[in-house]
């Protein structure tokens, strides 16, 4: 939780990594809460009783939407769907401003590392690119965690990629900070712009 919170002001993408990884570490502990406290929010070394609560809350809730919500093999929860979705969103907008050639060109780097995974995904398996390459990212990470050779091309085409997701997550929050500042949440829960 503390990681997570510090990776979603951070970086946006570094966030939904992170978030899959919580997700595969919920797995490789069976969804049980007594083995991931063991072997995970143990390592914390986190001294403060309330603090070490609500860290196992957060652990806790999420293992809960895993099993309501039927990952417990595979698959990602929706709340991180719906932010990956978002992320889309947001990089099919910068597509569309003249502003962001640099951003345009990140992307079209890419692109054929990206198109190339499109290629090997069933035709049922509809994917944006944005979890595309959140795919190569992660599946890269796991390739080297676990110690395999990883061939240069392999690691180029990452490259490529991790800059386009760089860019987008740098302009993601950037216009994120910009929409909260136009916004003020009110005492009742309703949103009035500030201009």
């Amino acid at each position: 939780m503390i990681i997570a919170q510090q990776k979603r002001k951070e970086s946006i993408v570094e966030y939904l990594l992170y978030m899959w990884q919580v997700e595969d570490l919920i797995r490789a502990n069976a969804l049980d809460m007594h083995r991931i406290e063991e072997t995970i929010i143990s390592k914390y070394g986190i001294e403060d009783a309330e603090k070490r609560k609500e860290v196992c809350d957060w652990w806790d809730n999420l293992t809960e939407m895993m099993r309501l919500e039927k990952k417990e093999q595979s698959g990602h929860l929706q709340i991180t769907k719906a932010l990956m979705d978002d992320v889309y969103n947001f990089h099919l907008y910068l597509l569309t401003q003249n502003t962001e050639i640099g951003y345009q060109n990140a992307f079209q780097n890419a692109w054929a590392d990206l198109s190339v995974l499109i290629n090997k995904i069933p035709d049922g398996d509809k994917r944006h690119h944005v979890d595309l390459a959140l795919t190569a990212i992660y599946d890269y990470f796991l390739l080297k965690l676990q110690g395999k050779v990883v061939l240069a091309d392999t690691t180029n085409a990452v490259m490529r990629i991790s800059h386009f997701m760089a860019l987008l997550s740098s302009k993601y929050l950037k216009a994120e900070k910009e929409l909260n500042k136009e916004l003020k949440m009110n005492e009742d829960g309703t949103l009035t712009e500030t201009n």
